[in-house]
Parts: structure tokens; C-alpha cells; sequence
């Protein structure tokens, strides 16, 4: 029955194609042996060119480490198979992380090492059903939303063929066909979550169903299906936004089930780091709310959603520092990704001044006038160009559109205690040109 689970598992799902090079995850225990075992008596119908194992030490288990070390050795050099080892110290390299969690990652690292090295084509693994529900259980309880669909059969280039197998049916094999393996003295203890999970909760629900096992096995087939399409898509509308901002109506246009995923694989591309699903919550229910809103993503940047926009910024930017330059004719200023230039014109042209968030002219009496670039202040006012009385300019930043979160870097233009220029957004009605001959003030602004 174990053997016709086994070649089930290969054929439905696809595993195993001739001439496949495959190395085993080998930890000594007796899912890795029993899959060793199946893989070696069936490499020659399966048409397998090659097989080796890999073990890593994570020199966790004072004595037992350094044990089944010795004992994947020897039960490679049993079956003529090459083995390939190497120690880690995990508990030195967890520091605040989980010791589970790194161990883990050193281990696919390790794994992944060494076929590429080696040329292995393909990695197996001994999870079989029973890890299936366990992991399912276990990634429920704790709020991982993967943890209702688990682990397939196959992921990239790792395989899984003891899949429709249970613990207690491998473990059975093991000792009719009398395959040595050894014994985890952890696997006992209760104090592990996993093992809480597996000797205390799973009991309980099998009494519940005693089909548990394949209940959850058919319930993860077609979760997975569901989360590949659902995954496919938001990859495809992820492709459209590679910028550090988006518009916020692209974003809510989706449907909810896309609009996390699309959001969390936008943040994974600014920031390098994929959000928790927490702070995806957090992020969603700030979408539709009105003003701007933040949400810290990782200790370096800040999400910032403005009335029409979602941007990722490096904290370092939305510090607010106050900032004050002259400059005067023949000058330039260089601000805020900003280089404002200073320059005289004695004819003004309609094509110079067409544009007044790139190039403004003032005419001004008197030598050598010194003009003043600084950030803004509290109580400034403003008087917009056509008009006759001043405004707020935090109304005048409002009414622009500004977000908040720019309005301290953004360089105000002064001259005599008046706002002459937001600059790169509106002039004032101070000192307008009236005369088109004579010498005139202008200023441009290009980008660094």
C-alpha cells in the first residue's frame, strides 16, 4: 500500500520525469529514509539518473547532532549514495529570530547550494500527509492565511512524494522492511508548538473526523488552485505599477481579493521586505479614508496615502527640517532635488513664462536685489496671482493639492517678507509684470 501511495503520488502529481538528478533532504529520521529507501528501489523503473543526499547539522541537540550525523553517513555509504554535509551553528545565527524559522532557511539555502553545485535537478523532501494537516493547523491558529491551503506536492523544483502518505504509515513500513532510522528526542516534547499541535489538537480532531487527512488533503488541492490564479493575476496587475508611487484609484479599481496581493507585491518590490498581513489590514483600512494617512511598512520606509495617491518613502525624507538660502542674479540654489536658477531678461516672451511651475519673472526696482529660498513657516500667508487679498498658505497648499507630508520641503521663494513663489506650483500676485521692456527677475527651476 505504502508503495502504490508513493508511485500515486509521482505519477498524479507529476514528480519525478526520466533522467531526473534528485537530491534527498536527509535527516536520518524515518520520513527521510523511508522516501531514500522508495527513491533507490524505484530508480530504476522511474528512469532517475541520479541520487544523492544532503544532511545539515544544525548542532542543536548536544551529542544527538553530531549522532545522526554519523548515522546519514553510514546509511548513504550502505546504499553506495553520495552524501553531502555541512555545520551550522543555528542558535548563534538566530539571535531575536526564531530558531525554527532560521534553521529552516539555512537548510533550503544548504539544499539549494548543493544541487546547484552538484547538479541536482530537482530536491525531495519527506513531508508527507501528516505534516500536511499539522502545518495547516498549526499556520491557522497563528493568523497565516497560508495555513489554509499548506504546502502541494511540488513547489519550483522541490518534491514531495511521500504526500499521500501518514506518519503512522511510513513508520509502519520502516520496521516491516527493517530501515534503520533515528529518533529526534524533541519530537516528544509538548513544550514545541508543532509537537502540541501534533500529539494533543490533531487527536482531538480526528476524533471529530477520522478522515481528517484526506478532508484537509483535497481542501488544500483546490485552495492552492484557487491561490495560483488568484496570484497569477495580481502579478500581472503588479507589472504596472514598478514606481514607488501609484495612483490611489488604480489601486481601489481592483477587487478586494486582488488589491492585498497587488499591494503586498508592490511593497515587496520598493522595500524588499513582504508585508505582514496585519499590516496589510492596517494599510487596506486607511484606503478609502479621507486626508493623508501613514503607515510604517519596515523600520526604513513609511507608506503615504495622499487624496489621490500611494507613495513609499524612506523615513529619512519625511523628517522636517527647516531650510533658509539667499540667492540673487547670476546664482543658483540647489534644494530638495531642486536646482532654482537666477537670471535677468530685459524682453519677456510668452514662451518664457507660459509655464509657472518651471520659470516666473517679477518686475523689481532697485540693484543687486537679494531674494530669500526657504521652507515654510508658521502663519505664512499667500497672495495667489489675480487676486488682491492673501490666503493661508497651508489653504493655498490644500487648494493645489499639495500632500502634507511635502508641504515642509517644498522652497518658498521671498522677497521683502513676501511669498513671491511656491515654487514649482503657483506664483503670487506680488510684483507682476506690467511693462514689457525693462530689466526683469526671473527664476527657473530644473530637477538634479
Amino acid at each position: 500500500m505504502v508503495e502504490k501511495k508513493f508511485l500515486k503520488a509521482v505519477k498524479d502529481y507529476n514528480l519525478i520525469n526520466p533522467k531526473d538528478t534528485i537530491l534527498i533532504a536527509f535527516s536520518g529520521g524515518v520520513d527521510s529514509t523511508v522516501l531514500t529507501y522508495l527513491l533507490k528501489k524505484f530508480q530504476n523503473y522511474l528512469k532517475i539518473k541520479k541520487i544523492g543526499l544532503a544532511h545539515l547539522n544544525h548542532q542543536l541537540r548536544e551529542g544527538e547532532a553530531d549522532r545522526d550525523q554519523q548515522f546519514c553517513t553510514e546509511f548513504a555509504q550502505g546504499l553506495s549514495l553520495p552524501i553531502y554535509t555541512k555545520k551550522v551553528d543555528i542558535k548563534g545565527l538566530s539571535k531575536k529570530k526564531s530558531v525554527e524559522s532560521v534553521a529552516r532557511a539555512e537548510r533550503y539555502r544548504f539544499l539549494k547550494e548543493v544541487a546547484k553545485k552538484e547538479g541536482y535537478n530537482k530536491i525531495a523532501t519527506g513531508h508527507h500527509l501528516s505534516d500536511l494537516v499539522e502545518t495547516m493547523v498549526l499556520w491557522f491558529i497563528q493568523g497565516n492565511k497560508k495555513g489554509a491551503r499548506g504546502f502541494r506536492p511540488q513547489e519550483g523544483n522541490i518534491i514531495r512524494p511521500l504526500y499521500n502518505l501518514t506518519k503512522e504509515e511510513i513508520t509502519v513500513y520502516a520496521k516491516e522492511k527493517g530501515i534503520p532510522f533515528v529518533e529526534d528526542s524533541t519530537n516528544l516534547s509538548t513544550d514545541i508548538l508543532r509537537n502540541k499541535i501534533r500529539h494533543k489538537v490533531i487527536p482531538v480532531l480526528k476524533e471529530v473526523n477520522p478522515s481528517l487527512e484526506k478532508s484537509l488533503q483535497v481542501e488544500s488541492y483546490f485552495l492552492n488552485l484557487d491561490q495560483q490564479y488568484l496570484d497569477q493575476l495580481a502579478t500581472e496587475f503588479s507589472q504596472k505599477f514598478p514606481t514607488k508611487k501609484v495612483k490611489l484609484k488604480d489601486i481601489l479599481e481592483l477587487p478586494e481579493a486582488l488589491r492585498y496581493r497587488v499591494l503586498a507585491n508592490w511593497i515587496q518590490k520598493a522595500t524588499g521586505d513582504y508585508p505582514s498581513y496585519t499590516k496589510l489590514m492596517e494599510i487596506l483600512r486607511i484606503l478609502e479614508k479621507g486626508g493623508e494617512k501613514r503607515v510604517d511598512i519596515t523600520n526604513s520606509f513609511t507608506l503615504v496615502k495622499t487624496v489621490d495617491s500611494l507613495e513609499i518613502l524612506e523615513k529619512e525624507q519625511l523628517k522636517k527640517e527647516g531650510f533658509s538660502y539667499t540667492i540673487k542674479e547670476g546664482e543658483e540654489v540647489e534644494v530638495n532635488g531642486l536646482k532654482i536658477r537666477c537670471f535677468t531678461v530685459e524682453d519677456i516672451s510668452r514662451d518664457l513664462i507660459k509655464d509657472e511651475k518651471k520659470t516666473v519673472c517679477f518686475e523689481i526696482d532697485g540693484e543687486n536685489p537679494v531674494f530669500t529660498i526657504r521652507s515654510r513657516k508658521e502663519g505664512d500667508r499667500f497672495l495667489p496671482f489675480g487676486h488682491k487679498t492673501e490666503k493661508k498658505l497651508k489653504d493655498v497648499m490644500i487648494d493645489l493639492k499639495i500632500p502634507k507630508y511635502l508641504r515642509d520641503s517644498i522652497p518658498l521663494l521671498q522677497f521683502r517678507n513676501k511669498i513671491l513663489w511656491i515654487v514649482g506650483y503657483k506664483r503670487s500676485n506680488w510684483y507682476p509684470i506690467k511693462n514689457k521692456g525693462g530689466k526683469k527677475i526671473c527664476f527657473e527651476i530644473k530637477e538634479v
